[in-house]
């Protein structure tokens, strides 16, 4: 496990006492100083590709969440399978197209690279992911559109691509697991061309969903999700790595949705 302090302020709160959402031996913290929620003893990244993979531990949080409420389960398969086929909506292709021009992309967090591959021939596509059976899914892909993957943690995937390079970058359903999520931002603002888009999806740690179901919420997944972001402290932090703030409206941030998105800007 990796200790932290606060990533967005850099308190050092081992004094603290443990949030109540923690669970097992998993320690989530509210910052003594700025309140940011965050998982203090955080996983290695090195178990992020092996027994923390996306790929493993989420069917294996279904599961448990399964087993726990059974019934809420049955209630809620009609619902989904109603949003999925009836409610069809690819929020993410939809700012893709009104924010980033043609030219070269990069997401964060890549997965398969299905989802990137998806956005139309005018982006050249390019990933990072942990997991290194997804990255070499993923590389199949962009590789015939002339692009490449990094298997590597976020962070240390991104520094691997140069200055300037992209027209956007996407980080969606990202941040929430990145023990150095202001280090991300920084790396986005610099492998951004000037007046570059960067793309966010995270959980709503703000919503109504999430203070009426608590520890039950859905954005609580331990201990794979080790920032806990509200509207405010989202903002704060991109701004805070020198990006500007383009799209973050009401629709953005539904106080009934479990999660947000915003759009950011480097300078021109």
């Amino acid at each position: 496990m990796t200790t932290r302090v606060c990533p967005a302020c850099s308190t050092d709160n081992r004094q603290v006492r443990a949030h109540p959402y923690s669970r097992d031996e998993w320690q989530l913290k509210t910052c003594q100083k700025c309140r940011f929620v965050y998982l203090e003893n955080a996983p290695r990244y090195e178990d992020l590709d092996t027994s923390l993979a996306w790929e493993k531990s989420l069917p294996a949080e279904k599961v448990r969440r399964r087993k726990e409420e059974p019934l809420l389960h049955k209630l809620n398969a009609p619902i989904k399978r109603f949003r999925k086929h009836v409610m069809k909506r690819n929020k993410l292709a939809a700012l893709v197209r009104k924010h980033f021009g043609p030219g070269a992309i990069l997401d964060v967090g890549c997965g398969s690279g299905r989802r990137t591959a998806e956005l139309g021939e005018i982006y050249i596509p390019h990933g990072v992911e942990i997991s290194s059976r997804l990255a070499a899914q993923a590389q199949e892909l962009f590789a015939s559109r002339g692009g490449r993957v990094v298997h590597n943690d976020g962070v240390g995937g991104l520094a691997q691509f140069p200055n300037d390079q992209f027209v956007g970058v996407i980080m969606c359903a990202y941040l929430e697991h990145e023990v150095q999520p202001q280090r991300a931002l920084q790396e986005g603002y610099r492998v951004l061309r000037p007046g570059g888009r960067l793309i966010i999806k995270v959980p709503n740690y703000g919503s109504l969903n999430r203070r009426i179901r608590k520890d039950r919420w859905c954005g609580i997944r331990l201990p794979d999700h080790v920032n806990y972001f509200t509207p405010a402290n989202l903002r704060q932090m991109v701004v805070a790595s020198g990006l500007q703030v383009a799209q973050f409206n009401a629709l953005d941030r539904i106080p009934s949705s479990d999660n947000m998105w915003l759009v950011a800007e480097k300078p021109r």
